[in-house]
C-alpha cells in the first residue's frame, strides 16, 4: 500500500513536471503572437507608404500603442533570453495596466477589454509554469532551437500578412480598389501557416511535454479565434464585419469557458495517471 501511494506521488510530480514545460511553451507562443499583432499598424503603414505615400496615416499608433509594442518587445526579449520569472511578471503588469485603462475609461482605439483578453493569454501559461516548475528564471530547461525558429516564421507571418490590403491595392482616376478576394487569400494563407508553424513548434518539445502542448495549443487557437470573431482588425483582415462586434464580454466569456474546459480536462488527465 505504501508502495502505491509512493507511486502515485511519483506519476503527480511527473505530470505536474510535464505540464510546466508545456505552458511555458504555449505562453510563449502567444507572446510572440501578441508581439506581432501589436506590430500589424506599422507593417500595414509602412506598405502604405512604400506603394501609395499619400494613404499613409498620419498616426500609426499613438502613445499607448508604443508603449504596448514597446512592452511586449521585451517580454518576449526576456523570454528569449530564458528569463521566464521576468515575463511572467511583464505579463501579468500587462493585465494589471489594460485592466486600470479598461476601468478608468482611458480611450483607445481597440475595442475595449481586448487588450486585457491578449494580457491574460500570455499571462496564464507564464504563471502557470512557475507555478508547476521547480524554479524560475534560467534554472528552467531552455525551449529548443527549432522551436524557437517556427515561433519566429509565426510571428512573421502575423505581422506580414497586414502588408497585404495596401499590396494588392490598385489606384484608378483618383480611386483606390482592394480586392476583398486577394486579402483573404492572404489571411487565410497566413492563418494556414501560423497553424502549421505551430504543430512544428510543439513537435520540437519532448514527446510527454508535447501532449499536454497540443491541448493547449488548442485551447490558445479557440481563444485567438474568439478574438478574431469579436473585434475589429484582430489578427487578419478576412472578416469584414466581426460576429461579436460591441461585444467583448461574450467574446472573454468564451475565452473562458474554453480555458476552464481545457484546463479541467487536463486536471482529470492528471488526476487519472497519479492514481494509477
Amino acid at each position: 500500500m505504501a508502495q502505491a501511494a509512493m507511486v502515485r506521488r511519483v506519476a503527480a510530480a511527473r505530470a505536474a513536471t510535464d505540464a510546466g514545460p508545456a505552458m511555458a511553451a504555449i505562453g510563449t507562443l502567444a507572446a510572440v503572437l501578441v508581439l506581432a499583432r501589436q506590430a500589424r499598424p506599422v507593417v500595414e503603414a509602412a506598405a502604405w507608404s512604400w506603394r501609395f505615400a499619400e494613404q499613409a496615416p498620419t498616426t500609426i499608433i499613438g502613445p499607448i500603442g508604443t508603449a504596448r509594442l514597446a512592452g511586449w518587445a521585451l517580454l518576449v526579449a526576456a523570454l528569449v533570453a530564458g528569463w521566464r520569472t521576468a515575463a511572467a511578471l511583464g505579463a501579468c503588469a500587462a493585465v494589471v495596466a489594460e485592466l486600470a485603462m479598461l476601468t478608468t475609461g482611458v480611450r483607445d482605439h481597440a475595442a475595449p477589454g481586448w487588450h486585457l483578453l491578449l494580457a491574460l493569454i500570455v499571462a496564464v501559461p507564464l504563471c502557470g509554469s512557475l507555478l508547476l516548475a521547480d524554479g524560475g528564471g534560467r534554472e528552467q530547461r531552455p525551449l529548443p532551437g527549432r522551436f524557437w525558429a517556427a515561433a519566429v516564421a509565426i510571428g512573421l507571418c502575423a505581422a506580414l500578412s497586414a502588408a497585404g490590403p495596401p499590396l494588392v491595392a490598385e489606384q484608378s482616376d483618383g480611386f483606390m480598389f482592394i480586392s476583398n478576394i486577394a486579402v483573404a487569400r492572404i489571411g487565410f494563407g497566413a492563418l494556414a501557416l501560423i497553424a502549421l508553424f505551430s504543430l512544428v513548434a510543439v513537435s520540437a518539445l519532448p514527446a510527454a511535454v508535447r501532449r499536454r502542448a497540443v491541448v493547449l495549443l488548442a485551447t490558445l487557437a479557440v481563444v485567438l479565434a474568439s478574438t478574431q470573431l469579436g473585434y475589429d482588425g484582430a489578427f487578419m483582415s478576412v472578416i469584414d464585419y466581426p460576429v461579436l462586434r460591441d461585444q467583448p464580454a461574450m467574446a472573454l466569456a468564451l475565452a473562458a469557458v474554453a480555458a476552464v474546459l481545457v484546463l479541467g480536462a487536463l486536471a482529470v488527465r492528471a488526476r487519472e495517471r497519479a492514481s494509477r
